[in-house]
């Protein structure tokens, strides 16, 4: 969920919840062990428990007996028997070691009910741990981090924030009402389906015994998702973590807050079976670093690779998008009045939904009519929106400044602000890359100065950015997170530009601070969306991405490489990493959508989403690029195609708004309505759109190194090697869609790719024209001389 552009469905349930239902009002049943001991006195499975002794875990499968959504029962094996009611089942476990990896172990469980019958019942297997704290890390990809145990006095969607938290400094992070281990020392129980998480893991680090923990499963069995538990006894020494098929919960978790499941358990008779399928890491770790690392290596070993689709070339995004943008978000009023829309309302939004951050996009164009466009808007900001602090109000609408927090005044997101600050400085790098520098109005160069130096008194004064400041004063009203992940980036930029050392230095401290305490200190980045609390949530883990890689850029220092690594793996756990299976007759699953790299939202909002909020991730590839390392573009591959699965194109609808546009849910949880799985509403949103005109413009659609075999195509392009002549290659493109492509070819020597790229680069990638379903070769030089070729030059 993104901004004002919120379903009806959402409103309606956000306006008819239930009074305050707590996470911890699900301990109806437990999957604890009865007897409160977490052995099993029939150790069957010998190598999984000895696999897990280091970690002093246990495997213990059982049978389910439900009343309605409430586990009554947990009935474990005794020699692979277990005997419910007058039904009785057996479990055959085997085990298999993973080559060449000895901290991994495989998993195949086969669950069968051989006698009798189970009215109301499932299967279940539990990972039991003792010598367990409330200090380990706990990571639900996408659902949970740290375990979100942090302090929560809200309910609902967009709760507003206790007044005592009013420029207070000394109050904890605050979380919306989600699914959480207790923030105090009691019992707790956190209840999930595979579809709320973009990974199915269970994920944790010990810092007491150095090691981290990885179990992965598969979506789903015949019954449908798997359910997948995390529950603590009282003391918080002891946990238990729990796949089970059918998944059963008690409640299930929306935007901020409760309600009924209505999960259903499943009548077993004679001869029914079930398989399961599980890979758990047990390994060194020294830190939440190592564990997240891991996890990126690591997360599609079970649910298996999966298959992005070419469906629409960069340059046709670019094209359809563009024109709609041009068409239907200019909103004319004449002068001083007239601005490109970044939300479906005719108020101004800045940052975060797109706001100064599409019409980038819309200058890389090049053409007069945009450019125009741009310049209007531009000036319909900067006179309009700033204030006297130097920081820019986070909203305008009929003729007012808004806040970005109702009952707070003068309340501006800094995730705003520093969204606005850094692509204030892309945009007059690229009106002086274009030739049209003398376009750059003063006002437009002091506003951006002004809120550069804005960051940096916050910073000195607080050595904190906040999380909401009053645009007036330049005062911190809500204190902590990292709503200013992107501020660093910010100012690199803006250091450059107007040849200010402190602006650098500033940059460098802030972002020390949000990695040590927040990224290797908390697992998580927070507070970067301005419709949630301070929840854990993607856009600030990719947006301090764009600091870290802003940062190498400016000093060649790779610390901050290492830096942008480690969050790029948390980046990733909230990217959906397999191709997830939706429900027949929903819109995801009559267009076959393979959907892996789509990005959730937050802790609160719980849908993914067609790309990053609002960037075209360049920096994976700047990332790749700089250490070599294929899986950052292959995530990077993965966003892009995600989104190309929801974009609608002539003859393919989705929106049903026209071609280029997209819409922001890729709904696999039920936080909805069960009814909302895999629907795409009729509904545009400009800052998807804004996704897709960034990524098809920004990432190079062939990536090739002349003296090296590197190639990578991010393109809906076929590309291979046919051969390499000294410094020349030549590469051979197939084009399998529906459309001409106009591919951007980013070529160079291997000896180059440790030099960052700048911002601007973009613009000097030589095209190549493969027409639809044709293919093409052609011969490409480090220098960006591509000559088509009528025959291999080898």
């Amino acid at each position: 969920m993104k901004g004002k552009s919120v379903s009806i469905l959402l409103l309606i349930f956000s306006f008819c919840m239930a009074p305050w239902v707590d996470a911890q009002d699900n301990r109806k049943g437990s999957w604890l062990p009865e007897d409160g001991k977490m052995s099993v006195p029939d150790r069957k499975s010998t190598e999984v428990s000895d696999f897990l002794k280091s970690l002093h875990g246990y495997l213990r499968p059982i049978v389910c007996e439900y009343e309605d959504v409430v586990l009554k029962s947990a009935k474990g094996f005794k020699k692979g028997k277990a005997q419910v009611q007058t039904s009785s089942w057996s479990c055959n476990i085997n085990e298999t070691t993973v080559a060449d990896c000895p901290d991994a172990l495989d998993l195949d469980i086969t669950f069968m009910i051989t006698e009798g019958e189970l009215k109301s019942g499932g299967v279940a297997l539990a990972f039991d741990f003792t010598g367990w704290s409330r200090e380990n890390y706990v990571l639900m990809p996408a659902y949970v981090y740290n375990g979100n145990r942090f302090h929560v006095e809200t309910n609902g969607y967009m709760a507003p924030y206790p007044s005592y938290y009013y420029y207070n400094k000394n109050v904890p992070l605050l979380f919306s009402n989600s699914p959480r281990l207790s923030e105090e020392r009691s019992a707790s129980k956190i209840e999930a389906l595979t579809g709320n998480l973009a990974t199915p893991a269970f994920c944790f680090f010990s810092p007491k015994e150095q090691r981290g923990c990885i179990i992965l499963t598969e979506q789903k069995s015949h019954l449908g998702n798997y359910g997948m538990f995390i529950e603590e006894n009282a003391s918080q020494d002891r946990a238990t973590f729990v796949v089970s098929a059918p998944g059963v919960r008690e409640l299930t978790a929306g935007f901020g807050d409760f309600g009924y499941s209505g999960d259903q358990a499943c009548k077993w008779t004679s001869g029914d079976r079930l398989r399961m399928r599980f890979r758990i890491y047990n390994f060194e770790a020294s830190g939440i670093p190592d564990l997240l690392d891991k996890f990126m290596n690591v997360r599609k070993e079970v649910t298996g690779k999966n298959n992005p689709r070419n469906l629409c070339p960069f340059s046709t995004v670019t094209s359809f998008t563009a024109d709609y943008k041009n068409q239907v978000r200019w909103l004319e009023k004449g002068t001083g009045k007239s601005f490109y829309r970044m939300e479906n309302s005719d108020g101004y939004q800045l940052g975060w939904v797109g706001g100064l951050m599409g019409t980038f996009a819309m200058l890389a164009l090049d053409d007069s009519l945009s450019r125009e466009r741009v310049i209007q808007t531009y000036d319909y900001v900067v006179s309009n929106m700033r204030g006297k602090s130097g920081y820019f109000y986070g909203s305008f609408r009929d003729g007012k400044v808004g806040s970005d927090r109702d009952n707070i005044p003068d309340a501006a997101l800094v995730r705003k602000n520093s969204d606005a600050l850094f692509f204030m400085m892309k945009h007059l790098l690229l009106f002086e890359q274009q030739g049209y520098g003398d376009l750059v109005k003063q006002e437009w160069k002091d506003a951006a100065r002004a809120l550069a130096q804005a960051f940096v008194n916050t910073w000195v004064k607080n050595k904190d950015l906040g999380n909401y400041v009053n645009a007036a004063t330049g005062e911190i009203i809500i204190y902590h997170s990292t709503s200013g992940a992107i501020a660093p980036a910010g100012l690199v930029l803006a250091a450059r530009y107007f040849k200010e050392n402190s602006f650098l230095k500033t940059a460098m401290e802030i972002a020390g601070y949000f990695y040590d305490d927040y990224v290797a200190g908390l697992g998580l980045t927070c507070a970067h969306s301005g419709d949630i609390m301070q929840d854990a949530d993607a856009d600030s883990a990719y947006g301090f991405m764009e600091s870290l890689m802003a940062l190498y850029y400016a000093t060649m220092d790779k610390k901050w490489l290492s830096m942008a690594q480690t969050t790029a793996h948390l980046a990733a756990t909230w990217t959906l990493s397999y191709d997830y299976e939706y429900p027949p007759g929903s819109t995801l699953y009559d267009l076959k959508a393979n959907t892996a790299g789509a990005i959730w939202a937050s802790v609160q909002n719980k849908h993914a989403a067609p790309g990053i909020c609002t960037s075209s991730g360049d920096y994976l590839f700047k990332l790749f690029r700089a250490t070599g390392q294929v899986r950052y573009a292959d995530l990077l591959r993965d966003i892009i195609h995600a989104h190309a699965e929801v974009m609608e194109t002539p003859g393919r609808s989705t929106t049903g708004m026209g071609p280029g546009t997209s819409m922001e849910r890729i709904q696999t949880t039920d936080a909805d309505g069960k009814g909302a799985v895999g629907v795409i509403l009729k509904t545009s949103n400009g800052w998807t759109e804004d996704c897709g005109l960034l990524m098809s413009l920004e990432v190079p659609g062939i990536y090739v190194q002349t003296d090296q075999d590197v190639l990578y195509v991010f393109d809906h392009l076929k590309v291979e090697v046919v051969c390499r002549n000294g410094d020349e290659v030549t590469l051979r493109i197939a084009n399998p869609t529906r459309f001409d492509a106009a591919t951007a070819v980013f070529a160079e020597r291997s000896s180059s790719a440790g030099k960052p790229l700048g911002y601007c680069n973009f613009t000097q990638w030589k095209k190549v024209l493969v027409k639809a379903g044709n293919i093409v070769e052609v011969v490409i030089k480090a220098t960006d001389d591509i000559k088509i070729a009528s025959k291999a030059k080898c």
